[in-house]
């Protein structure tokens, strides 16, 4: 009789580590998407030098993301055309003190093919709370959030750019940004 328990638990714990979802790190990307003219189009970019760290644990999504750190260098922007990337750093990243940016994860909670993530992210020598909300879809995980730059105390930054890129922008440069954090599950 204990020789079938033993069994049926041993059983019961494979099958619960075997269905264990998690992300393939190795693939994890950072993106954002930020906003310009009146009908606001949508500028999307990511960074080529963003340095992860992840939770020591791999077992489930919540443990490979608890704590989990992406340091990123905001000259090193990428939005895929060269006249943009020249203008985010010049008119809006120059104006940054200096650290870069900092996201920590925090308070992960795991349902199934969803969940939420707490992002520290941290700019301009200042740390902002930013709710992030994740689905799992296709074999994919996606985490969402948006911030907002003059949360950060980067009202200079931010005019600065819009200034720079008044007429391209069609007069109008929205401070909200959306962040994403991605990568296929394992």
């Amino acid at each position: 009789m204990k020789k079938s328990i033993a069994g049926i638990l041993a059983i019961a714990l494979f099958g619960i580590v075997a269905n264990a979802t998690t992300i393939d790190t190795s693939k994890a990307q950072t993106s954002w998407t930020a906003y310009k003219t009146p009908t606001k189009v949508a500028v999307a970019g990511t960074f080529n030098d963003i340095a992860y760290k992840f939770g020591k644990k791999s077992d489930s999504i919540a443990s490979t993301l608890e704590g989990a750190t992406a340091s990123i260098d905001p000259m090193k922007v990428d939005l895929k055309d060269a006249t943009k990337n020249k203008n985010m750093k010049n008119f809006f990243f120059s104006g940054f003190k200096k650290g870069g940016i900092k996201v920590t994860f925090k308070n992960v909670m795991e349902g199934k093919d969803q969940g939420t993530i707490l992002a520290m992210v941290r700019m301009n020598e200042k740390t902002v709370k930013v709710p992030m909300t994740y689905t799992i879809t296709d074999g994919k995980f996606v985490a969402t959030g948006l911030i907002d730059v003059m949360e950060f105390g980067l009202n200079d930054a931010f005019k600065k750019l819009a200034t720079g890129c008044h007429d391209l922008h069609e007069g109008m440069t929205w401070s909200q940004v959306n962040i994403s954090f991605s990568a296929p599950i394992k």
